[in-house]
C-alpha cells in the first residue's frame, strides 16, 4: 500500500458564502484529512462537509477548526480521522459560512489515503 494526498480546492468568492466541488476519488482507502483556509472572521461561522452520491452527509458539517490538523500526534493520528474506502463513488464537498465573506476565502482540503499499489 502506498499513501497518497488528494487536494480538494474550494473558493468562496468576495460576498458570497458557500462554495463546493463534486468529484470521484482514485479507488482507495482514506485515513483523515487536514483542513486549510485563510477564512479568520471569528464572527462568521464556516463549516466545512463531505456528502455522498445521494447528497447524504458522509462526514457531517462542522466548524472548520475540527478540521484542522492536531499538533503532537502520530503521522495518521494528526489528521481528522475519516476511515472509508472511496469505492468508485462521488463525493460533494462543501464549505459554507453563516454570512457573506468580505474577501476570496479558500479551502483546500487534503485528503490522505492509501492506494493498492496494481490500481495505479
Amino acid at each position: 500500500m502506498a499513501v497518497r494526498e488528494k487536494v480538494i480546492n474550494l473558493l468562496i468568492p468576495t460576498e458570497g458564502n458557500e462554495a463546493m466541488l463534486t468529484t470521484a476519488l482514485d479507488v482507495g482507502f482514506i485515513l483523515g484529512a487536514e483542513l486549510h483556509t485563510n477564512h479568520n472572521d471569528p464572527d462568521n461561522f464556516a463549516e466545512f462537509g463531505i456528502y455522498d452520491d445521494s447528497g447524504v452527509a458522509f462526514s457531517k458539517p462542522t466548524h472548520i477548526n475540527h478540521w484542522k490538523r492536531r499538533e503532537g500526534a502520530g503521522f495518521e493520528d494528526s489528521y481528522k480521522p475519516l476511515l472509508f474506502d472511496t469505492e468508485s463513488k462521488t463525493f460533494t464537498f462543501k464549505a459554507k459560512t453563516a454570512k457573506s465573506v468580505d474577501k476570496d476565502t479558500y479551502f483546500h482540503l487534503i485528503l490522505m489515503y492509501k492506494i493498492n499499489p496494481s490500481s495505479c
